[in-house]
């Protein structure tokens, strides 16, 4: 088993207008694939490299071209996507892990194949590391997502390269991973959701002993997605007994609901969902289950208290 860690760079539309094809809109065409390949012992086996010809958008967005220490002109001696990602996939080989700084990388990576007609044969479910997140949870206790600029300079990984080229952001990214706890690389996956179960049977879940994960199928509406039965079960993840719910599920944003429960064996678990709409049209959730302590619980009744200020508020400037 190896590690692939990997980033992207993308380009999109200058003028604001999205292109489509019949297999879908494509917001942001990739122009460069960097990844660093690891051994299970987390040592560098072999790096990637490729500049993508652009075939969408073949102008640089101003915000991209004053980010990146890439021309117009070296992209258009790169490969096509078709081949550049073919390339890839194949370095990558079979029995590996695919890290990524952030969530959007191998949602973008698989929107660009569906829209070059690549074969996706990524799994379902597709289980992969959010370094950025393991990183935040770990040294920033989850208040904030740390940049890929931050998190090397609190682990003081030496600056051998500029930032936003994909093929060095996935070498700072991969010394990030070598200098982290083997063990959270070993029990903290995220689910990717570009491909989303479409029927009950299909829906999955990951957990270990203090969290779990959990996705939805498909609905035809976000309210239909937001009301189904099972994404509001009351049950431990650990245990699976019914558990006494301190605090019902609430949305504080227009965004991301949340509830706090007591499991008579396992103690508080909070709850947070969001409802997300997949490329096709459909809703579905991303649900979050998390063994927590009293503070936890507080951090949800706090939450809720803050809400109906909000909407207190609200409906006193209405009247």
């Amino acid at each position: 088993m190896n590690y692939i860690v990997f980033d992207l760079e993308w380009n999109q539309s200058p003028s604001g207008k999205v292109i489509s094809n019949e297999n879908g809109a494509l917001p942001f065409e990739i122009i460069e694939i960097g990844a660093v390949k690891l051994d299970e012992e987390l040592n560098k086996i072999s790096s990637f490299d490729r500049l993508i010809r652009p075939e969408v958008y073949l102008k640089l967005h101003k915000a991209i071209e004053k980010m990146l220490p890439i021309t117009m002109r070296d992209l258009q001696k790169g490969k096509s996507f078709t081949e550049a990602v073919y390339d890839f996939l194949q370095w990558c080989g079979e029995d590996v892990i695919f890290c990524t700084w952030g969530d959007m990388d191998l949602f973008q990576l698989q929107r660009n194949m569906n829209y070059f007609g690549v074969e996706n044969r990524f799994p379902l479910p597709f289980l992969y590391l959010d370094l950025q997140s393991i990183f935040s949870e770990t040294y920033l206790d989850g208040s904030k997502n740390a940049g890929l600029n931050e998190a090397v300079e609190i682990l003081k990984v030496p600056r051998r390269n500029t930032f936003h080229r994909a093929i060095y952001d996935a070498d700072y990214t991969a010394e990030i991973a070598k200098r982290m706890d083997r063990k959270l690389l070993e029990n903290n996956f995220s689910i990717d959701t570009y491909k989303v179960p479409q029927k009950s049977s299909e829906e999955f879940r990951i957990r270990n002993s203090y969290i779990e994960q959990y996705v939805t199928k498909a609905f035809d509406s976000k309210e239909k997605a937001t009301g189904y039965r099972e994404l509001r079960s009351a049950r431990c993840f650990i245990c699976d007994r019914q558990m006494d719910r301190k605090i019902r599920w609430f949305c504080d944003n227009g965004k991301n609901y949340y509830a706090a429960f007591k499991c008579e064996k396992h103690g508080f678990i909070t709850g947070k969902f969001r409802v997300k709409k997949s490329d096709d049209g459909k809703f579905f959730a991303l649900r979050t289950m998390t063994r927590t302590d009293r503070s936890g619980y507080m951090a949800v009744q706090d939450k809720k208290e803050k809400e109906r200020e909000r909407i207190n508020q609200k409906l006193e400037s209405e009247r």
